[in-house]
């Protein structure tokens, strides 16, 4: 049986600091979040070096040509020279190295005993490319130089590829690092005494369309579960963190990498870093360097209103849903990822409380270094509703007191909250709370049925929030979306992130 190892104790990278760092609760598979500079790659190169001969380690940057070299062949069956070569990000030779450990698999197939995978790998392989690259053909030929054909299948037509020149850079690196891991997995699976088998994938990301990112997921899941390997990957791709968790279900952990702690413990993928990765999409730097904030929101109600509010045009914001208390498990694990791709402490975006909830205290678990807890001054959205300038949206431009009249006067025909309604001239409009009662006053308010969550977001889009609408949402919600020139800490988030974007020369 493998060995599935949960821990491993390495040396820090000397420009870190003096020490070892501890990794604990590593899965199945395992993806390692960090800032460029936080020691990635070393860390995933001192992995290999504890077992040479069960870690295989893949370098980000993957170079050369797809051909065969018998002299690099032979090297393949030592795995001390395997690791020798990958002691950097680049490899020089890395697509040769690839190809040519085809014919040391096919030289040690033919003198492996009956049973093993002489019979079914090239089949195997074959298979396994088509989930990378599904209009490719791939097979392994003993008998020809290099040890393998590649076929283009294209309207009907099969074209032959013998060259990257024929590829783009994405299929490129997604078929030399298919085959890499491939290869490896298969000599170890004709070695009856190799138990540990540990892939280390650097930044397996580069290069890739989100596409082939979601591709590169579901062939690693399916390679683990073939093989019985671990898999350990270091990226700053969210697409490929959120295909991961979804291909890999249970077995797929995060470790956020963080160089000035000793343990660096990975936490399971759970429901809030699904959605928040998926959310996230093709990386988690660009809606903050395109200056769109992210906003957190609870309920449907207030993703309906926050995601129409851009439409006209005046602010730019980027909406996640949350359900209730999810609000602040979202928060939390986007700092988590914010904190470990981010090369500055910048604001990324907000998590929008009603009044009823207390702004969490700041403390080591609850930081709000990217994602700043903001807080409703009415009761909830849906007070929004019945502030003057919305109400001035309404068919008639009603003001409140003509409001009330209408909903007094149709109050009787909605059953058990009639008498909530005709209690409406007694409203503290900004306090009141209306969970329950806001579709019946948008039904009497708004015969023609448009939802009360439109008018709202359409209002709060239309310009600067002033009057009792500002006054609902608040002197903080107002001046961090729409901009202040007054206060500085609560200013424009895109003047914020343009800065940041300048200085770290992006």
């Amino acid at each position: 049986m493998p060995i599935f190892q949960k821990e491993f104790n390495v040396t820090k990278p000397t420009y870190l600091g003096i020490g070892d760092w501890q990794l604990r609760n590593l899965n199945e598979v395992t993806v390692i979040f960090g800032k460029n500079g936080s020691g990635k790659s070393q860390l995933l190169r001192m992995i290999r070096d504890t077992d040479r001969r069960g870690c295989h380690y893949t370098s980000p940057e993957r170079a050369g040509e797809i051909n065969n070299d018998m002299s690099i062949a032979q090297q393949q069956f030592d795995y001390n020279k395997r690791a020798e070569r990958s002691k950097k990000n680049f490899s020089e030779q890395f697509r040769q190295e690839t190809v040519s450990r085809i014919q040391a698999l096919l030289v040690k197939m033919g003198g492996a005993p009956a049973g093993t995978l002489l019979s079914s790998a090239k089949e195997d392989i074959r298979n396994f490319i088509r989930i990378l690259l599904p209009d490719f053909d791939f097979r392994i030929k003993a008998d020809s130089v290099p040890p393998f054909e590649l076929w283009r299948e294209k309207n009907g037509s099969h074209e032959s590829v013998t060259s990257v020149n024929a590829l783009s850079s994405g299929e490129t690196e997604i078929l030399v690092l298919a085959l890499d891991l491939l290869t490896i997995c298969c000599m170890w699976d004709l070695d009856p005494e190799q138990q540990q088998k540990i892939l280390l994938i650097d930044e397996p990301d580069t290069h890739l369309h989100p596409d082939l990112q979601q591709n590169l997921a579901h062939f690693l899941i399916q390679l683990r579960d073939k093989y019985l390997v671990q898999i350990i990957v270091a990226t700053h791709s969210t697409t490929l963190l959120s295909a991961l968790g979804y291909y890999g279900q249970n077995k797929t952990s995060v470790l956020y990498l963080d160089s000035n702690n000793t343990e660096q413990r990975a936490v399971s993928f759970d429901d809030a870093l699904k959605e928040v990765a998926t959310c996230l999409g093709g990386h988690a730097l660009m809606g903050p360097l395109f200056g769109t904030p992210i906003l957190l929101v609870e309920g449907d109600d207030d993703y309906k209103i926050w995601s129409q509010a851009p439409r006209g045009h005046k602010i730019r914001v980027a909406v996640i849903p949350c359900n209730g208390e999810e609000i602040f498990d979202y928060q939390t694990t986007l700092e988590k990822i914010f904190n470990s791709l981010r090369s500055t402490t910048t604001v990324s975006g907000y998590a929008i409380l009603d009044h009823d909830k207390a702004l969490p205290i700041p403390n080591p678990d609850r930081t709000q270094n990217y994602i700043k807890y903001l807080r409703l001054e009415c009761h909830e959205s849906e007070n929004l509703y019945i502030s003057n300038e919305v109400l001035q949206t309404l068919p008639g431009n009603p003001n409140w007191d003509s409001a009330v009249s209408r909903i007094k006067d149709q109050a009787l025909g909605y059953g058990n909250i009639s008498e909530k309604l005709l209690g409406c001239d007694a409203w503290d409009r900004k306090t009141i709370d209306l969970k329950g009662l806001v579709g019946a006053i948008a039904k009497i308010l708004d015969p023609n049925g448009t939802d009360w969550t439109i008018r709202v977001g359409k209002c709060i889009g239309s310009k600067r929030p002033d009057g009792q609408l500002y006054d609902f949402l608040g002197s903080s919600v107002v001046d961090v979306i729409w901009g202040s020139q007054s206060v500085e800490e609560t200013s424009s988030l895109n003047t914020e992130i343009d800065n940041a974007s300048v200085e770290s020369g992006n």
